[in-house]
């Protein structure tokens, strides 16, 4: 078995002041190839390339999503004087339990792990661990490891190892078996209340984790415009959009989501385009793209099953305060 190692260090978790960070907090990882392997691969010539992964961290029953950002500015951009070659996995509430829980000195075990769907599909999860009790026989063994490692620039705690953590593993089938459960738990309450005519009384079954997944698993994975995927091994191009947003109020229901490719989601949040009541996507008439215009007038994809279909209400906001939203700029 081969984990991850990573020793927390002041200045990457925000360089806490009086209970406060003063700045974002995140981890520096490991421009080691042995790391890198175990991430999804990012982009040299894409400035600031990033991927979403799914973590499991051991300490919670939550799925948590994670950015991983490539900061390769001093590659793709040369002329930035202040140019970084860095990775990060940048640390978010969810992950740190609404608190500032990661600190300075605790040590990370991480491991993916790949996970078959009951449809055969895989998805990649990183199974997390903290360790704060220094006085541990594991921190210990951990901290000696760091201090051994042969990775370069292992002073900023980083360290391959690679043997069997059995206290890791024990947490770590619990907490797979765990979240087996939780979505089993979910889809039959769903299902079961599915038939009743007031919607709003599952809402609190949703979070921004679970919206996620289940939007996708309604789309089947795919776009819900272009009806396309990209797809590589644990890499896929594919986002959730909320279709009445977040900010304005929309909620966390399936049926507020659209499985969207990067590029069309990013224009259906400006409001370059929006869908009618027969599911037919709008082209503003502003909007001069031909690669947007070739889906005018289009049915997007309808997930078989009416839970997930795009509600009315939700499709009418959006034609009413997000369409044509990019007008507000003055540019166009």
């Amino acid at each position: 078995m081969k984990y991850y190692i990573k020793k927390c260090k002041h200045q990457e978790l925000g360089s806490i002041s009086e209970g406060r960070a003063s700045r974002g907090r995140y981890l520096f990882i490991s421009k080691d190839e042995r790391v890198l392997t175990m991430f999804p691969p990012l982009s040299e010539v894409q400035l600031n390339d990033s991927s979403v992964i799914a973590v499991l961290p051991l300490y919670s029953d939550k799925k948590v999503y994670c950015k991983f950002v490539y900061h390769n500015s001093k590659i793709a951009a040369p002329s930035d004087v202040k140019g970084r070659n860095e990775y990060r996995l940048y640390l978010n509430k969810e992950l740190e339990n609404e608190q500032l829980l990661f600190a300075a000195d605790d040590i990370v075990i991480m491991r993916p792990v790949e996970i078959i769907g009951d449809n055969d599909d895989k998805q990649i999860l990183y199974l997390l661990d903290l360790i704060k009790d220094q006085s541990s026989t594991l921190y210990r063994e951990l901290n000696h490891a760091v201090g051994t490692s042969d990775i370069r620039h292992s002073r900023d705690g980083h360290a391959i190892y690679e043997g069997e953590l059995p206290y890791f593993e024990e947490r770590a089938e619990i907490r797979l078996q765990k979240i087996q459960e939780a979505v089993v738990a979910i889809d039959e309450t769903v299902t079961k209340q599915i038939e009743q005519t007031d919607i709003s009384t599952i809402e609190s079954l949703f979070n921004s984790i679970s919206f996620r997944d289940f939007v996708l698993v309604g789309y089947e994975s795919i776009c819900a415009v272009t009806g396309m995927v990209i797809r590589h091994k644990n890499l896929i191009n594919l986002e959730v959009a909320h279709i009445k947003p977040k900010s304005h109020g929309g909620s966390y229901l399936p049926n507020n989501g659209l499985a969207l490719c990067r590029d069309i989601h990013w224009a259906f949040d400006k409001g370059f385009f929006t869908i009618n009541d027969n599911y037919e996507v709008i082209i503003h008439e502003r909007i001069t793209s031909e690669c947007l215009h070739s889906y005018n007038g289009k049915q997007i994809r309808i997930p078989k099953d009416p839970f997930f279909r795009p509600s009315l209400d939700n499709l009418e906001y959006h034609r009413n305060n997000v369409y044509g939203l990019f007008l507000a700029s003055g540019r166009l």
